[in-house]
């Protein structure tokens, strides 16, 4: 087994592993705590499996920085599933440990509803997981993905943001924010199907929205990105020239040059490049 194999194991395990404790740790906190509990309890994970894996421990995570380029495509299709099975297996630990929670019982422990708190529609439901799964991954790129980040404080800060998010959105949809939280329960206790892809749906179109805003900002990442500037140029958009930073196909407009020259002013993609980069940043993805 090569280096690079090894690392992929440990990451795909980092993520699994930290999926199923955020499933049990998290759909167990009791409702006036919840906030805090999950807030707390992903801050601690973060911490855990950032040096390993980047600490994504969130499908529209992984979604959003595989569009920007910093996840490539491969590596973060298996992420989402190590987060998948890592939810699921949570669930299925928590019918030991606790004796109402049964396997196809119609409810358990981390089985998300909008109609229990306080009554809103499906659409409302749509854009309240939206809105506040963009706020947590617009704090994921801020602060541990791109440069210059914040450091050490990264995984306090995501942490706080699903603090933040699940002390107003709460009571409206029990604030999931992360498709694995939402599918393992509800594969595991059957329940509430009728609205899981509603927040599911939701929770992508916030880390899409992240990911569309933050390129301009803070440019590709080296893996490219399927938001290359042809598709800009195509739809007659200027493309700013941070940009095309680690662009890897097409011509930047203003300087001309297409792959493998690099837009004006910025060093060509290479190897050691990369190396360099994952070397200056805390959690990369």
């Amino acid at each position: 087994m090569t280096p690079h194999t090894r690392r992929l194991w440990a990451a795909l395990l980092a993520e699994f592993v930290g999926l199923m404790i955020f499933q049990i740790y998290g759909g167990n906190a009791a409702d006036e705590v919840a906030a805090f509990g999950n807030g707390i309890t992903l801050v601690i994970l973060v911490y855990a499996t950032a040096n390993v894996s980047g600490g994504h421990l969130n499908p529209a995570v992984t979604l959003a920085t595989c569009l920007t380029g910093h996840t490539s495509w491969s590596k973060g299709g298996l992420y989402c599933l190590a987060q998948l099975l890592g939810a699921i297996f949570g669930a299925l630990i928590e019918t030991g440990l606790l004796p109402t929670a049964v396997v196809g019982g119609g409810t358990g422990p981390g089985c998300f509803t909008h109609t229990k708190g306080v009554p809103i529609t499906t659409s409302q439901l749509f854009w309240w997981e939206a809105i506040m799964t963009f706020t947590l991954v617009s704090v994921v790129f801020a602060t541990a993905v791109t440069k210059p980040g914040h450091g050490n404080i990264a995984g306090l800060a995501v942490g706080f943001s699903l603090f933040a998010s699940a002390f107003v959105g709460g009571p409206f949809t029990g604030a999931a924010l992360n498709p694995a939280r939402v599918l393992g329960p509800a594969m595991v206790f059957d329940c509430y199907w009728n609205t899981a892809f509603v927040y599911v749906l939701g929770e992508l179109f916030g880390g899409l929205v992240a990911a569309v805003l933050v390129l301009p900002l803070y440019g590709f990442g080296q893996f490219g990105s399927l938001f290359d500037t042809r598709l800009f140029q195509l739809l007659g958009m200027g493309v700013p020239h941070n940009l095309a930073r680690y662009h890897q196909g097409g011509t930047h407009p203003r300087s001309g040059l297409s792959h493998p020259a690099a837009p004006m002013g910025v060093q060509p993609f290479s190897p050691a490049l990369m190396q360099a980069s994952l070397s200056t940043r805390g959690s990369i993805c």
